[in-house]
């Protein structure tokens, strides 16, 4: 078996590009398979085995980070989404002195920004105060 069937990739025109980063299906299929076609009257080297064996478990640990961040991320965004729209009406102070009613919410690739009466636009991070409901 050759690496290009083991990535399901191929030298044929119109084939995907392959992929330049090994992940855990791939790294665990490589593995196997270097396992099945080793010698068995030289098996492979402990030392070596194991440094191996330890790598698919960093990347399997990594890969469980990866997802646990980026779910932490989802819930971050929407409690600043949350965040935001709430202050709808509501006066703030921004850290330049800058004051105003918060009047609607715009979003950029950053995240939510404010979007004063005055016209200024502030992230959630510049408000340094929070007023109550709409002044008269």
């Amino acid at each position: 078996m050759d690496i290009a069937s083991i990535f399901g990739t191929s030298s044929a025109a119109g084939a995907a590009a392959p992929r330049k980063e090994l992940g855990k299906d791939e790294f665990l299929k490589l593995f196997t398979t270097q396992l099945q076609a080793q010698n068995p009257l030289k098996p492979m080297d402990s030392s070596e085995f194991t440094a191996q064996l330890a790598q698919f478990s960093s990347l399997e640990q990594l890969y469980n980070i990866n997802s646990q961040l980026n779910g932490m991320l989802m819930t971050q965004q929407s409690l600043q989404n949350t965040l935001a729209a709430d202050l709808i009406g509501k006066g703030v102070t921004l850290f330049d002195g800058t004051t105003g009613i918060v009047s609607a919410i715009s979003y950029d690739q950053a995240g939510a920004l404010l979007v004063l009466d005055n016209g200024t636009q502030a992230r959630l991070g510049d408000i340094t105060r929070i007023q109550g409901g709409i002044q008269s």
